[in-house]
């Protein structure tokens, strides 16, 4: 993706490129003059006032070409920067939430904040990187073009030093990999850390033992595998080093002895061309590191295969649905969880037969590991069924666009839910404040949240008031189809009240489809219908006998 990006702005990159070899031409060509004017004064023809014209006009073009490249390749660099951070965000966003579980989210958010400054930290330094390759390599054709002989001589020597340089190369990458593979369970222990807070405090062995066997072997880990990378680069600075000063070496003692016909002024003109060259060299080498790792992060976010059809983010305009349907239907609906994406044994879901109607509340209850939460997703498109089919009016929905269509049917607070800041209506745009206000005051977060131009002040609540929160979002967002998994769970008994007897009759007097996974047996009397889940598989429950029996079961 990395070389993609880059050879989209390969006529930018060709045209700065140029000005950068017109500022090293300058930079050679002010070594050559002041080679010449050293041995015109030996000779006692200099010219002082040419001399000196020359030496100040080749500094301005040094100086004025230098500046100008780098300033295009910056403002490129940073162009690409954007591209790729829009392009990752693109992939993110199109990537199937079941691929986006399966990848895992420690991994991708790993990619998209250190992967992502890892490549871009790479391409800042794109500018002075051709600049400085160009002036190395126009430092040898001058030096070719002064004496062949020696250039041979130099050549030889560099030529066995790039070989070698590459050998430690490649293992300086592959030890960057290692360290990559390290961050990600870095990342997934930090989460733990982060998620698992509560846990941890409570048990003081746990913490311990997950301070002592947990982190602090993964952070030895990484700093070795730090050092041993990055001492990779250590050898080949240091080889780059030792390279000049071997062919300054050869260049002064070699010379004397196989080419005896080369003047000492060409071996100091060749000295003083290395000299030279220890800035740009030095830069190149340095660079190895920054690029060996934006190399390794490029090939990480290849390895994450996120998707790459973007073509629905070309345009604002939100995709409206059509909302006259009466009834969606599930037949032999299946599902199973492929190997190494379910804990233990392969759970399989189905056959499911189901039907949901506009103006219906329908309630999903099961014990833990039943099959609830998996059906919510393959109810709401966020799985794709194995086999079977879904319908809206015995039209069968079509997964051509991942799904996209269909979902947009579902307004969803599923049990580890998110609450974003924006308040977005059916049309998907940010909806006016005076409803939003009318929600929040309705739920009692009027104190809590305030709303302009339709974002939320703030989402930093209690679980329950972030819960009533999203219900406010939900309301809004006026979808046909309403799922609530376990909304009622964390809600003090006027709020759970709320819910139950005064949301869901209000919700079906409007013509929602209203889908809600319970444990509150006191209320699966207000269900239209009623499904019970075990080991995967959905029954339809009579809703009366059903309240019946939970109620004798309290009473006993």
């Amino acid at each position: 993706m990395l070389f993609k990006l880059i050879s989209e702005y390969k006529g930018s990159i060709l045209f700065s490129s140029f000005l950068s070899m017109l500022s090293a031409l300058s930079g050679i060509a002010l070594i050559a003059h002041i080679n010449d004017y050293l041995s015109n004064i030996n000779n006692g023809v200099e010219n002082f006032k040419e001399g000196l014209s020359f030496m100040v006009f080749g500094v301005i073009a040094l100086v004025f070409f230098g500046v100008l490249s780098q300033f295009i390749l910056t403002k490129l660099s940073a162009s690409i920067v954007e591209r790729l951070r829009d392009i990752m965000a693109k992939r993110v966003l199109a990537t199937s939430y079941s691929n986006l579980e399966k990848i895992g989210g420690h991994r991708v958010y790993a990619t998209i904040t250190g992967d992502v400054r890892t490549i871009s930290d790479s391409l800042s330094i794109l500018p002075l990187f051709a600049y400085n390759f160009t002036a190395v390599a126009l430092c040898l054709v001058y030096m070719g073009y002064s004496s062949w002989e020696l250039f041979l001589v130099v050549l030889f020597i560099l030529t066995f030093a790039v070989v070698v340089a590459k050998v430690i190369l490649n293992k300086g990458i592959k030890s960057f990999e290692e360290l990559r593979e390290c961050d990600d369970e870095l990342f997934s222990n930090f989460k733990a850390l982060v998620e698992g807070g509560k846990e941890l405090n409570i048990n003081t062995n746990r913490k311990r033992f997950f301070y002592h066997k947990i982190l602090l072997p993964i952070a030895e880990k990484i700093k070795f595998a730090d050092v041993k990378a990055k001492m990779f680069f250590v050898y080949i600075t240091n080889w780059a080093n030792a390279t000049l000063f071997i062919s300054m070496g050869a260049v002064v003692f070699v010379s004397q002895y196989f080419f005896p016909q080369v003047t000492v002024e060409m071996m100091v003109r060749f000295v003083l061309i290395m000299i030279y060259l220890m800035g740009p060299l030095s830069f190149l080498v340095d660079s190895f590191e920054e690029i060996s790792n934006g190399i390794v992060a490029n090939r990480k976010i290849a390895s994450l295969n996120l998707s790459e059809d973007m073509a629905e983010f070309d345009t604002e305009k939100s995709v409206k649905t059509n909302d006259n349907w009466s009834e969606l239907t599930l037949k032999n609906i299946t599902f199973k969880y492929k190997k190494g994406e379910s804990p233990g044994f392969q759970f399989e879901v189905g056959p499911i037969n189901a039907s949901f109607k506009r103006g219906e509340v329908t309630f999903i209850t099961g014990g833990n590991g039943s099959g609830k939460s998996t059906f919510a997703k393959l109810l709401t498109g966020l799985y794709i069924p194995d086999n079977g089919e879904i319908t809206i009016d015995d039209s069968a929905i079509n997964y051509a666009d991942g799904g996209e269509s269909y979902r947009k049917n579902f307004s969803t607070i599923f049990s580890d839910f998110y609450v974003f800041k924006q308040a977005l209506n059916r049309d998907g745009e940010l909806a006016r404040d005076e409803e939003v206000q009318y929600y929040l005051k309705r739920l009692n977060l009027e104190d809590k949240v305030s709303v302009k131009d339709g974002c939320l002040s703030t989402t930093d609540l209690s679980h329950g008031q972030k819960k009533r929160l999203a219900l406010v979002l939900s309301y809004i967002e006026d979808s046909p189809i309403c799922l609530f998994d376990e909304w009622a769970a964390d809600q003090d008994p006027y709020f759970r009240q709320f819910f139950y007897q005064e949301l869901l009759p209000e919700l079906k007097r409007k013509g929602k489809s209203v889908i809600v996974i319970s444990h509150d047996d006191r209320y699966f009397s207000l269900a239209d219908k009623l499904y019970k889940f075990e080991s995967g598989k959905a029954k339809l429950i009579n809703v009366k006998n059903e309240s019946d029996e939970c109620f004798e079961e309290a009473v006993v």
